[in-house]
């Protein structure tokens, strides 16, 4: 079926004496640029989404009195992010923290008062959460 109907659309073009329209080459894509960062997943950011604001739910059994976050696996801790002196068990309490480049996966640290241990949880994703659950 397919040939005749070729054959038919090649007498077609014959009798008209016009060639038969070739397909117009298309350009080649463009890449697109990558976006500017530090190779590692990160990227710089304006100042209006600078802010990192999430909410940690205290189920570790300790009262927390500090927290901070770094860049995941690089062990550059941020200052103390909480917005209140200590957050028992089984609450909540608000962190904020001003960044100047975009990433999503970040360690979470704490202090526990009195004992002043800290415990750590890798590699957090802040971009996917606004509720941090710390058991």
């Amino acid at each position: 079926m397919q040939i005749i109907l070729l054959a038919a659309a090649l007498a077609l073009t014959a009798q008209s004496g016009k060639p038969e329209a070739q397909p117009q080459p298309q350009p080649a894509p463009q890449a697109q640029p990558e976006p500017e960062g530090d190779g590692i997943g990160g990227r710089e950011m304006s100042e209006e989404a600078a802010n990192l604001d999430f909410i940690i739910v205290n189920h570790t059994g300790q009262t927390i009195v500090e927290l901070n976050i770094s860049p995941a696996g690089e062990e550059s801790w941020s200052d103390n992010l909480l917005h209140y002196p200590e957050v028992p068990d089984q609450e909540r309490a608000a962190a904020s923290y001003s960044r100047d480049v975009e990433l999503c996966r970040w360690d979470v640290r704490v202090r526990y008062q009195g004992s002043g241990n800290r415990q750590s949880w890798p590699a957090v994703n802040l971009c996917d959460t606004v509720r941090v659950e710390l058991r």
